[in-house]
């Protein structure tokens, strides 16, 4: 036990997890501040030096891009703003929150990180929360597929666009406007490739990683089929893997609340997954569409620049920002604002840039009273009403409660926009039919409750069958979805114990249509009837302990090649999957998904692939292992790297482990689809919860990490192992000593 201040406790599990209890709910939101700086300071620190652009400080001249990117942003200046309309509750929770980080570190100093840094603690403000909050959901957008869609069609064509960007299936909404080839010589190719270039050499520090995509599954079984009569609610969060983990599991109670959950490092609430001991929650990424990028036009006037608005030139004002970088000189970053939002890529005297209005910075943003309002709730009903405010991320929210109400919202602000060409690429700054027009009411939001069926499931696939409200374009694949509801199809009652066992579930609905497809040809001759034989015998299933998974990842990169170089030509193809550009690998994957899904006849694109293809590519598939398949977990890993890495190498960098899976199965494990690379894993689940409402302390949680960011504490990978396995640990363990992996 720890007592940072009179009235507060701190208790940990035998895996360091923390469990805060306070006389007062000051002396809570102190204890869990006091907590996080004691488990993940340097992960705080990290956090709020790439959000202010000042991470080349600590690593040198490779964060410059990055820091460069987050200064154009302008996210201190939103976080400012933020902070100026926090309501008085809500601003002594961030104060009270700041307060304890800083306690901890005027007790026990700073973690080594810090000396091999070499930079000094500046005391944690209230800013600072903000800005953890923001620099964890502005690479959740959708700005990189608006870039890469403008990129293929510049770069490769409407050909080209039509047939990786094409098509609307279920689960898939895509509406492409008309948007010729734009020529070489045209200054917006030049400034798409800035835009490409920028975000690419961004990518280590700001989290715009090339191949990763923001995911996640949730899913809530209602009472009538479950085994005990009341709701379960599962999730587990696709992210990229950081070190530490993104999420860090606690404890809260005092007086007003008691919470158990996972937060974010820096910010006083539990936002996406939890509990308050009367109703649960989780959410998914609805990859709404809250990002709009315009082409700005500028020209010269005097000794400065004028800006184009639809109402004519105004002058536009530039900022400088001075950028230390360790080891070498400071840079200046001058940064221009538009009255659509900061310039983000491109050089204003150039003539042309691109702005960025994101919904997180546009206006103020009231939000964070809502983290409160959650803990507070007493039914799901009212957990669901408590969001009217929420701005961003746009999530899809699963809530159930201990009375056996289930329900689901599509939270936070959708623009409200005059017509949807912004919604695909970049569009005329200028033009005033671009503009928002508002925000869409909290009343017209997608709103379900207590549903006949029963359950209620989230996997990032569409969430209206229609387009009203308009949620995105940047859906993910089906695949995942179905998965979950073709598990609960099997039975009438389902246990806790049940959907613990599908969060490791590793069944691609998509390479099972591929094994039935391939079960119907052949046989072929040589490495591709032993490939072909693999692929039938393991019928979708990518376990880790097979080479399923292997040879169907070497296939599905060989026939996307093969398929691609008929369609569009090889040189294209060979930009396509060799462009390195952000948000492409994720239009591929949503594309090669359309191949095995249903056309109204019922059949499959997939089908109507020749032998001749089919034999490449499995021949393809078996050559590139060289004849000796690995088993799938022991080439498809988890390359988590400390944010020190650049300065201490390998040091500080977590252990890794295999899992099965791909980014179509509930154990998700994407990666990447440049054909002979190797397959480390780009975006995987950072968080899993399964909450029992017949019994919440047999709840069950886990992460693919540990609770510490120490990379000397025993628990900064202990969990690791747990994970991979596909097992939770106990939420609420009966003894402090309980350490064996499961539901308690």
């Amino acid at each position: 036990m720890t007592q940072p201040a009179e009235g507060v406790t701190i208790h940990r599990d035998t895996y360091g997890i923390p469990r805060i209890e306070a006389e007062t709910e000051h002396l809570a939101w102190f204890g869990l501040g006091w907590a996080a700086a004691q488990d993940r300071l340097w992960q705080l620190e990290y956090d709020r030096r790439r959000a202010r652009g000042r991470w080349a400080e600590v690593v040198g001249l490779s964060a410059l891009p990055a820091d460069k990117l987050a200064r154009r942003l302008q996210l201190a200046e939103a976080a400012d703003n933020d902070l100026a309309v926090l309501d008085a509750v809500t601003a002594e929770t961030f104060e009270a929150y700041a307060d304890g980080v800083n306690s901890y570190v005027a007790d026990h100093g700073l973690p080594s990180g810090y000396d091999l840094a070499g930079i000094c603690w500046e005391p944690w403000t209230p800013r600072d929360s903000l800005l953890a909050f923001k620099i964890r959901h502005i690479m959740m957008g959708v700005w990189q597929y608006k870039i890469a869609r403008a990129m293929l069609r510049a770069k490769a064509g409407d050909a080209a666009a039509a047939v990786l960007d094409p098509r609307p299936l279920p689960g898939m909404r895509v509406t492409v406007p008309p948007l010729g080839r734009i020529p070489d010589e045209d200054p917006r190719a030049a400034l798409l490739d800035q835009a490409r270039d920028d975000v690419e050499r961004a990518a280590e520090h700001l989290g715009f990683l090339a191949e990763a995509e923001g995911g996640s599954n949730a899913w809530v079984i209602g009472p009538e089929r479950s085994t005990t009569g009341f709701p379960i609610l599962a999730n587990d969060s696709h992210r990229a893997l950081e070190a530490p983990n993104t999420y860090w599991q606690a404890h809260l109670r005092c007086p007003e609340f008691s919470v158990s959950g996972a937060t974010f490092p820096g910010v006083p609430g539990f936002p996406h997954f939890g509990h308050n001991g009367r109703v649960g929650w989780a959410i998914t990424n609805a990859a709404g569409d809250a990002q709009d990028l315009y082409v700005e036009q500028f020209r010269s006037a005097g000794e400065g620049l004028e800006i184009r608005t639809a109402e004519g030139w105004v002058p536009a004002l530039p900022q400088d920002e001075r950028i230390g970088v360790r080891g070498g000189e400071d840079h200046v970053e001058t940064c221009w604002r538009s009255p659509n939002g900061p310039i983000v890529h491109g050089d204003p005297a150039s003539g042309a840039a691109l702005s960025l209005r994101w919904t997180a910075t546009a206006e103020p943003c009231g939000q964070f009273g809502v983290l409160r309002r959650m803990l507070l709730a007493g039914s799901a009903r009212a957990m669901l009403d408590a969001q009217e405010e929420w701005v961003d991320p746009l999530n899809n929210l699963l809530v159930a409660d201990v009375d056996g109400h289930i329900g689901y919202l599509l939270r936070g602000l959708l623009p409200d926009r005059a017509d949807l060409a912004a919604t695909q690429v970049p569009v005329p700054g200028w033009a005033g039919s671009s503009k928002w027009r508002g925000r869409v009411s909290f009343a017209l939001m997608p709103r379900t409750e207590d549903p006949v069926e029963n359950i209620l499931v989230t996997a990032n696939n569409t969430v209206t069958p229609d387009e009203r409200p308009f949620v995105s374009h940047s859906m993910n694949d089906a695949y995942r979805v179905e998965r979950i509801h073709e598990l609960a199809g099997r039975t009438s009652h389902i246990s806790a114990e049940d959907v613990t066992a599908w969060q490791g579930d590793t069944t691609s609905v998509a390479a099972r249509r591929w094994s039935e497809l391939l079960a119907k040809r052949g046989p072929f001759t040589g490495a591709a009837e032993i490939a072909r034989t693999v692929l039938v015998s393991g019928a979708g299933d990518l376990r880790g302990d097979t080479a399923t998974g292997l040879i169907h990842a070497g296939f599905r990169r060989a026939v996307a090649r093969r398929l691609l170089e008929r369609k569009i030509g090889e040189e294209t193809t060979s930009w396509v999957l060799r462009a390195g550009l952000p948000g492409l690998p994720v239009v591929l994957r949503r594309w090669f998904a359309g191949l095995t899904w249903p056309r109204e006849s019922g059949a499959w694109p997939a089908e109507e692939l020749d032998d001749e293809l089919l034999a490449e590519a499995l021949e393809s598939a078996w050559l590139s292992v060289d004849g000796q398949p690995s088993n799938w977990a022991d080439v498809h890993r988890t390359a988590a790297r400390h944010p020190l890495h650049p300065v201490t190498g390998t040091a500080f960098d977590p252990p890794d482990a295999g899992i099965g899976g791909d980014n179509e199965t509930i154990q998700n494990g994407a990666y990447g689809w440049v054909e002979g690379s190797p397959y480390p894993i780009t975006n995987l689940s950072v968080y899993r919860q399964v909450l029992d409402f017949a019994d919440l302390t047999r709840s069950g949680w886990v992460v693919p990490g540990g609770a510490s960011g120490d990379p000397d504490s025993a628990h900064y990978a202990d969990q690791l192992g747990i994970w991979a396995r596909h097992l939770l640990v106990p939420m609420h363990p009966k003894s402090p000593e309980a350490r064996e992996p499961g539901l308690a």
